[in-house]
C-alpha cells in the first residue's frame, strides 16, 4: 500500500510542470487563433494599382483612377504621385478608390501599428495610352461673361472707381483651363489664373473686378471686359456696363 501511494506522489509531482507549462501557454495559442484586426496593424498584402476606365467620348483621352487595397480598416494613408500628392482614409474594407488622377507613378505610405518606420508600397500602373499619351486634356464647351455692376450707376467721375463682371466657364475634365482678362480693347492681360475641373461635366464662376480710371470731364462712362482661354483659343466679352457721372 505504501508503495503504491509513492508512486502516486511521483506521477503528480512530475505532471506538475507540465500542467503549469500548459496553463501558461493556453493564453498565447487563443491570441494565435484570433484575427488581427486591430487599426494600423499590418494587412498580408496591401496593395495599390493605377487602372484606366475609359475616356469620356470616342477619342478622348484616357482616364484613370486610384484603387487601394488590403490596408488596414481606417488605416490613413499618404499618396505621392505625379506633381502633386493627398491624404486620404481607406475605408473599413481597408479599400479606396480616387478618380480622375493623372497617368504616372504612384506610391502609398501608411504607419502601421507597432513598426518603427512607415510601410510603403509602390502602385501598378498601366503603359500610357498612345494615343492620349495618358495626358488629360479638359474640353471646354462655353464661355460667358455675365455683368454684375448694376445699369446706370451714378459715380464720381473724377474719382476712379471699379467694376465688377462674372466670367462662367463650362468644361468637362479632369484637367486645368488657364485664363486672363482684358479691359477694353488693345488693353494688356491682366488677372491671370487657372480653373480645376473634376472629372465630369461642371461650370465654375470666375470674379472679376476692373479698374475704372477717372473722366472728370465725361458724362457717362462706358466699359466691358473681355474673358480670354488662351490654350482653347477662345474668349467671351460682357455686355456694356454704362456709368453716369454726377452733376456738380
Amino acid at each position: 500500500m505504501n508503495r503504491q501511494t509513492d508512486r502516486h506522489r511521483r506521477l503528480l509531482l512530475l505532471a506538475a510542470p507540465l500542467l503549469a507549462s500548459m496553463v501558461g501557454l493556453t493564453p498565447a495559442f487563443a491570441a494565435q487563433g484570433r484575427p488581427q484586426t486591430e487599426p494600423g496593424a499590418v494587412p498580408a498584402a496591401p496593395s495599390c494599382e493605377l487602372v484606366a476606365v475609359g475616356s469620356g467620348k470616342p477619342g478622348g483621352d484616357i482616364r484613370y483612377k486610384l484603387h487601394l487595397g488590403g490596408f488596414p480598416a481606417k488605416q490613413a494613408v499618404r499618396v505621392d504621385g505625379p506633381k502633386a500628392s493627398f491624404r486620404a482614409t481607406v475605408n473599413g474594407k481597408g479599400e479606396l478608390d480616387r478618380q480622375g488622377v493623372k497617368h504616372g507613378a504612384y506610391r502609398v505610405t501608411f504607419k502601421a501599428r507597432g513598426a518603427q518606420q512607415d510601410v510603403r508600397v509602390t502602385c501598378a500602373a498601366p503603359p500610357a495610352d498612345e494615343q492620349g499619351s495618358g495626358k488629360q486634356s479638359v474640353k471646354v464647351g462655353k464661355v460667358e461673361v455675365v455683368v454684375l455692376t448694376p445699369p446706370g450707376t451714378v459715380i464720381d467721375c473724377a474719382k476712379p472707381t471699379t467694376a465688377e463682371f462674372d466670367g462662367k466657364i463650362t468644361a468637362t475634365g479632369p484637367g486645368k483651363v488657364r485664363f486672363h482678362w482684358t479691359f477694353a480693347s488693345g488693353s494688356k492681360p491682366v488677372s491671370p489664373g487657372s480653373a480645376d475641373f473634376p472629372a465630369g461635366t461642371t461650370t465654375q464662376a470666375l470674379l472679376h473686378v476692373a479698374d475704372v480710371p477717372a473722366r472728370p470731364n465725361a458724362s457717362t462712362v462706358t466699359v466691358f471686359a473681355t474673358l480670354h482661354l488662351p490654350d482653347q483659343k477662345m474668349s467671351a466679352r460682357s455686355g456694356p456696363v454704362t456709368f453716369t457721372c454726377e452733376k456738380k
